[in-house]
């Protein structure tokens, strides 16, 4: 045999060794088939005692099917190393929804939706642990069931009488967060002020606020009407569905019926109590309604679970609420 035919041999067989291990199956061990993104805690600021929520985005970066476990507990498994708690706060009886995921597709998940409550035990940096577990089935049928991906989050609880945490937020967040507007702080050097067309607050330079004042753009906190006497005002909650609230004309009433589930509220006779516009009010609260006249008037509110808005939707029931204003001279 010559060397050149040898050396040919030797060519040919290389090439059918490159040939049959591309058309082995790849296999993608090791690597995840779902991201999790948007990972943050509800509300922003966590203060000793609250109860929180985890939120986020769950998405199908693979080209298969994949069914994540959705039980009692929410898609979400979580782990906290320090000052948080997990609790079950209600009795599990509901099916919860299946969450298919075709490829490329996402959905926004929440422990609201489960039987579990994350409460904030103690004071300092929380390092979270949220496993996600799911099946796959690819394109042949084929099924690979327990599959897991962990995410950590981290996250500060602040201790309630201790509001120094506070110059860390932005403006927005501390009013989301239950901060009254009258006393949202800015950074040292900057000065509150409150969009016109929405009283949206605001932190500037002081000769900014001078000039956007100015030019209408904004208002000053002397300006704009804030429902900081709120706590001084009949508060209306979940615990009053079904009665009958008497009210005198003039007067004005907080709405508050949490923020657990997602509220729709009307009154069905606005000349006898209707919402006061371009009010801010504190956190979990649905509005300030003042009394114009004497008469009756029923307000009702509609509550639908935050998870309605996934997709799929879950199935948990909305809840009703509904108090007769009985309004007098």
């Amino acid at each position: 045999m010559t060397k050149s035919r040898t050396a040919s041999i030797v060519i040919i067989l290389a090439i059918l060794v490159v040939v049959i291990a591309g058309l082995q199956p790849v296999h993608a061990d090791g690597t995840n088939k779902i991201d999790i993104l948007n990972l943050k805690v509800s509300p922003a600021l966590v203060r000793v005692g609250d109860e929180f929520a985890i939120n986020a985005t769950l998405v199908n970066n693979s080209t298969d099917t994949i069914t994540v476990h959705n039980g009692c507990g929410g898609p979400l498994t979580v782990v906290f190393d320090n000052h948080a708690t997990v609790n079950v706060k209600k009795i599990c009886n509901w099916m919860a929804i299946q969450i298919i995921l075709k490829p490329g597709e996402n959905t926004s998940v929440t422990s609201l939706a489960s039987n579990l409550g994350y409460n904030a035990s103690s004071s300092g940096t929380v390092n979270a642990n949220i496993t996600v577990s799911y099946d796959v089935r690819n394109q042949t049928l084929e099924t690979s069931n327990n599959n897991m991906v962990s995410k950590s989050l981290m996250f500060t609880i602040y201790d309630k009488t201790n509001p120094d945490h506070l110059s860390i937020l932005s403006p927005l967040e501390q009013l989301r967060s239950g901060v009254v507007a009258s006393n949202i702080q800015c950074k040292q050097g900057l000065e509150l002020i409150f969009k016109a067309t929405n009283d949206s607050p605001v932190c500037v330079k002081p000769l900014t606020a001078t000039k956007l004042v100015l030019w209408g753009w904004a208002k000053s906190t002397g300006d704009v009407n804030i429902a900081q006497d709120a706590p001084t005002m009949k508060t209306i909650t979940l615990d009053d569905n079904g009665k009958s609230i008497d009210i005198k004309k003039g007067e004005r009433f907080l709405l508050k019926l949490g923020s657990t589930w997602n509220w729709n509220v009307r009154i069905d006779n606005q000349t006898v109590a209707s919402r006061v516009v371009n009010i801010m009010v504190v956190k979990d609260a649905q509005g300030v309604y003042e009394v114009h006249n004497a008469g009756n008037a029923t307000i009702t509110g509609v509550g639908d679970p935050w998870c309605h808005t996934s997709s799929p939707p879950c199935e948990i029931h909305s809840i009703l609420f509904k108090a007769n204003i009985i309004a007098s001279q």
